[in-house]
C-alpha cells in the first residue's frame, strides 16, 4: 500500500488561506471525562443525557405509520366527492367564483315573436324617455330647408358698405368715408420743431441734465490755486457743520484720571454717606430705620376685624350678610 503514493506529485502552490482542517490555533480542549463519554461539546445536539420515554416513542411511531398509510390510501383509492367540482365537492374555497352551481337553472331567451319591442328608448313607441339621447330629435321634428343664395340678405353683417351690425365691427377698422392723408416730403417738414438742436422749441421735452448751447465750461483750478484751508478737519477747517460731533477740537486738553487716593467715595446713592438720594432705591430703608418685631400671639387684638361676634370694623363688613 505504501508504493501507491510513490509516484504521486503534490502541489505546494496552495494559498495560505485554504485550510482543509479548519483548525483554531487558540483552541483549548476543556472537555471532561464524563463529557467525552456522552458526546462532543462543540457539536450541537450531541451529548444529550435526557431519559428516553419509550411510551412516547411508541405513540409517535404509531401516528407516523397511520399518516403514511392514509396518504398512500388517498392516492390509490379514488374519492370523487373530495374536490371543488361536481355536486358533492367540498373544497368550496377553490371553486371558480364565476362558475355556477348545480342548482343553477338557465332561462332561455324569448323568441322574436314573444319580445315586446315597444319597451325601449328608441323608435316611435319607446317609453324609456330617461335613456333617450338628449341631442336626438323627436318624430314631430320638421327640418327647415336652408335658403338659396339668391334668397339671402347679404346686406346684414358687420363688413362691407352696407353692413348694419356695427357692434361686431372691428374697432381698429376704418369706415368707407375714411380719407388717407399723404405724409409730407422731407423738404416740407419743419425740423426746427423739437427738443434738441439749436433751434428746438419744445423745452418741456428737453433733458433736464442737458446743458444749452450757451453753456461755457470752466476749467478746474490748479492745485496751486486751491484753498486747502476750507474743510471740516485739520487746524484751519472752517466747515463746522460737517465736523464729526464725537471728534475733539485742536484746543482739547485731556485730563488724567484721578488716583484711588484722590476719588471721593462718599458721593453715591448707597452706603452710610451717599448723597445722591434721587438715585436711591425707593423700597430700600435708610440707616436710621429701626425694624419693629412682630407681636406675639398673646399680644395681638383679635377683636379687631369686620367678621365674627366682636368685629369692630363695620365699614368693611359685607352689607348683604
Amino acid at each position: 500500500m505504501w508504493r501507491a503514493g510513490v509516484d504521486t506529485k503534490f502541489s505546494t502552490t496552495e494559498s495560505p488561506e485554504d485550510d482543509d482542517w479548519e483548525t483554531d490555533p487558540d483552541f483549548v480542549n476543556d472537555v471532561t471525562e464524563e463529557e467525552q463519554r456522552f458526546g462532543s461539546k462543540t457539536v450541537e445536539g450531541s451529548g444529550s443525557q435526557r431519559v428516553l420515554d419509550m411510551n412516547k416513542l411508541r405513540d409517535d411511531v404509531k401516528d407516523s405509520d397511520k399518516k403514511s398509510k392514509e396518504g398512500k390510501l388517498f392516492h390509490v383509492t379514488p374519492k370523487y366527492s373530495y374536490g371543488y367540482g361536481g355536486q358533492f365537492g367540498v373544497q368550496k374555497d377553490r371553486m371558480d367564483k364565476s362558475a355556477v352551481s348545480n342548482s343553477y337553472q338557465y332561462v332561455p331567451e324569448k323568441h322574436s315573436s314573444q319580445t315586446d319591442f315597444k319597451q325601449g328608448f328608441g323608435g316611435k313607441f319607446g317609453i324609456q324617455k330617461d335613456r333617450q339621447d338628449k341631442s336626438a330629435v323627436g318624430y314631430d321634428y320638421s327640418e327647415k330647408t336652408a335658403l338659396h343664395s339668391s334668397q339671402k340678405d347679404y346686406s346684414k353683417g358687420f363688413g362691407g358698405k352696407f353692413g348694419v351690425q356695427n357692434d361686431r365691427q372691428d374697432k381698429s377698422a376704418v369706415g368707407f368715408d375714411y380719407t388717407e392723408k399723404t405724409a409730407l416730403h422731407s423738404s416740407q417738414k419743419d425740423y426746427s420743431k423739437g427738443f434738441g438742436g439749436k433751434f428746438g422749441v419744445e423745452k418741456d421735452k428737453q433733458d433736464k441734465s442737458a446743458v444749452g448751447f450757451d453753456y461755457a465750461e470752466k476749467n478746474a483750478l490748479h492745485s496751486s490755486q486751491k484753498d486747502y484751508s476750507k474743510g471740516f478737519g485739520g487746524a484751519f477747517g472752517v466747515e463746522k457743520d460737517k465736523q464729526d460731533k464725537s471728534a475733539e477740537s485742536w484746543s482739547y486738553v485731556g485730563k488724567s484720571e484721578l488716583h484711588q487716593s484722590q476719588k471721593d467715595y462718599s458721593k453715591g446713592f448707597g452706603g452710610k454717606f451717599g448723597v445722591e438720594t434721587e438715585k436711591q432705591d425707593k423700597s430700600a430703608e435708610n440707616w436710621s430705620y429701626v425694624g419693629k418685631n412682630e407681636l406675639h400671639e398673646s399680644q395681638k387684638d383679635y377683636s379687631r376685624g369686620f367678621g365674627g361676634k366682636f368685629g369692630v370694623e363695620s365699614d368693611r363688613q359685607d352689607k348683604v350678610w
